[in-house]
């Protein structure tokens, strides 16, 4: 139970809530409102994707 509490608490949830906040505050200095831009993040996404 310990070992429970130590791992999956600590270390996954923890980390996921820091990942989020941290991609969070970044992307929003990306948004800019122009549909344009956003277009051209989905684009790149899946030419990205499409190449792995």
């Amino acid at each position: 139970m310990e070992v429970d509490f130590r791992v999956v608490d600590c270390a996954v949830i923890n980390l996921t809530s820091f990942f989020t906040l941290v991609s969070g505050e970044g992307l929003k200095y990306l948004e800019n409102g122009r549909a344009q831009f956003y277009g051209l993040i989905v684009f790149g996404a899946v030419l990205g994707l499409v190449i792995v």
